[in-house]
């Protein structure tokens, strides 16, 4: 998992404490299965482990298990901790084997909850002082630049690939989305087509990223700035059938090739030549992906 991957915190943060966190509940394993926290917990190790197979990035393993849902699990541990206490005060006093097991049980739920609490930090938005970071562009990062272009220049071409970054990770989640719930006689095919082109995508996110970061600015990266920018609509229900999946998709890449030839036209005008490589290559795949999707229908 790259930084640009991890829209919230410090990625290095956020690598740290999710490993912590595994590692945590792995080995308070038997105090949380105790306490009937153990499918919480399962599920939350899940989640970490599919950030790490590659599976899913953090933006989308965040919409699944997200701060809030590690909140309530955080509350849930102190809850039963509270328990604990209670049990012990009210409990005549117990065999000194009872005293111990109560005692590791409620340093289990402690050492969990700390280990929950710092990823939740970490899964926080960072804050610049600057509102404009929440959503859009161009947001320059300080860095002194030497690359031929123009300061207004590069501007304009990192506010054109901050949209083309939003609709192709929208596009991304949507190939995504009908990748896992696809269904019928075509399933097989379109189940691989589908992640073809979520992959492609997926590798085309960083690219588009670490090049608006060549060029001194920003990337946009929350889910709200993704909505905000994106060209390519969102579902609002899984589409009824395979078919209006493909129609779906096909439209959308049409969106995004359109996108890219409009960010190749700034860069051209910037003389940005980078960019305008990147462009070619973007729209090639999207002009190829809509023809296998319309061919598919």
């Amino acid at each position: 998992m790259t930084a640009t991957h991890t829209p919230y915190g410090r990625s290095s943060d956020f690598d740290a404490f999710a490993v912590s966190l595994h590692q945590t509940l792995n080995r308070h394993h038997d105090a949380l299965e105790e306490e009937g926290l153990g499918s919480d917990a399962r599920q939350l190790s899940r989640w970490i482990e599919r950030v790490y197979a590659g599976s899913v990035t953090a933006l989308e393993a965040l919409e699944l298990h997200g701060p809030q849902n590690l909140v309530h699990l955080r509350d849930q541990i102190m809850h039963a901790l509270e328990e604990q206490n209670h049990i012990a005060e009210e409990s005549p006093v117990p065999a000194a084997t009872q005293d111990d097991k109560q005692h590791d049980y409620a340093a289990a739920l402690r050492d969990v909850s700390d280990a929950i609490d710092q990823l939740i930090k970490a899964t926080e938005p960072e804050t610049t002082g600057d509102d404009d970071m929440k959503l859009v562009t161009p947001i320059k990062d300080g860095q002194s630049m030497d690359t031929g272009i123009g300061e207004d220049s590069r501007a304009k071409v990192a506010e054109a690939l901050g949209g083309m970054l939003a609709s192709t990770y929208s596009l991304y989640v949507k190939s995504l989305f009908y990748h896992w719930n696809v269904t019928g006689p075509r399933f097989h095919s379109l189940h691989k087509l589908f992640e073809e082109h979520y992959q492609d995508l997926h590798e085309a996110g960083d690219e588009i990223a670490e090049r608006i970061r060549a060029l001194g600015h920003f990337t946009p990266g929350t889910l709200k700035s993704f909505g905000a920018l994106s060209a390519v609509d969102d579902d609002e229900k899984l589409p009824s059938s395979a078919e209006d999946m493909l129609k779906n998709l096909k439209a959308a890449h049409a969106v995004c090739a359109a996108e890219a030839r409009k960010v190749l036209n700034v860069a051209e005008e910037a003389g940005d030549e980078v960019t305008v490589d990147l462009m070619v290559g973007r729209m090639r795949f999207h002009d190829e992906a809509g023809w296998m999707l319309g061919a598919s229908l």
